[in-house]
């Protein structure tokens, strides 16, 4: 499957994707709306509250304000329920972060209720297994008449099951790439994912997007359900497609929760190792 990188508003809305131009938008005035994103993992390790479960709600943001990027929203009632059964009210943290101790686990399903000014905003996800990293590595390719650096991702296949990936890319702790992935090409088998990053010339003209000697690279691979696949590709396509991505929740929220085990990989780029092929 190939990386289709997203620039658009719900990059902006979404504050897990990172805009990587910047470009000329024709809009009209619209109302804020509600912004939720929710994790449940198997540790606190993997995500920016250290805490297994968390929930930011923010607003999006007026496209004729040109000073503030939403606003983060305390007051809210969250509520973490386990097939059914409420586990815990997730406590205020801060810049619209609500968090919980509470792990997931795989196989168990898991609900977020957000109450938040007399609306009821609802979504659900089933935790997967562990995913299994297989190699990361950066590559030069021909493509056309450019030499094109791509960052080369490969993940083992759970056997037995559907399995759905999200995949993403940091440099220097900015958000730089992603994509979803499901395993239908090779089930069970060794799955391939390649990043677009820049090509040649424009690495050799220090181009802003392209990376230099040292950054930073952390890699973040997430087995995810199905409903979250559906709703990371929708958002994927979506700049092609002309339509919005599915709705994750229920209510009118924008956004997503994901009940996800989640593996990382961190490495430093050098242009010297990479490899061609």
């Amino acid at each position: 499957m190939k990386l289709k990188t997203i620039v658009s508003l719900w990059s902006f809305v979404l504050l897990l994707l990172s805009c990587e131009k910047e470009i000329d938008v024709d809009y009209h005035q619209v109302d804020q709306l509600y912004v939720a994103e929710g994790l449940v993992t198997q540790d606190g390790t993997t995500n920016r509250t250290n805490r297994p479960t968390y929930v930011r709600l923010t607003t999006t943001q007026d496209m004729t304000d040109n000073v503030s990027n939403g606003h983060n929203l305390a007051g809210a009632t969250v509520v973490l329920s386990e097939e059914g059964c409420v586990v815990d009210t997730l406590r205020y943290w801060r810049n619209g972060y609500y968090v919980s101790n509470c792990q997931g686990f795989e196989g168990c399903k898991y609900t977020i209720d957000i109450y938040l000014d007399g609306n009821h905003f609802q979504s659900s996800s089933v935790m997967q297994a562990e995913p299994q990293f297989s190699s990361f590595r950066f590559v030069w390719k021909d493509v056309l008449t450019e030499r094109m650096l791509f960052a080369d991702l490969k993940i083992n296949d759970v056997s037995g099951q559907n399995n759905y990936y999200f995949m993403h890319i940091y440099r220097n702790g900015i958000g730089y790439r992603w994509a979803v992935m499901d395993d239908s090409h090779n089930p069970g088998g060794e799955l391939q994912q390649l990043f677009s990053c820049t090509t040649e010339r424009n690495l050799d003209k220090n181009d802003d997007d392209g990376l230099k000697d040292g950054d930073k690279i952390h890699v973040e691979i997430r087995s995810i359900d199905r409903r979250t696949y559906d709703y990371f590709y929708s958002l994927q396509v979506m700049q092609n497609s002309g339509t919005n991505p599915v709705q994750n929740f229920t209510g009118g929220c924008l956004g997503y929760f994901s009940a996800c085990y989640i593996v990382n990989y961190d490495t430093t780029f050098r242009r010297a190792d990479v490899e061609t092929e």
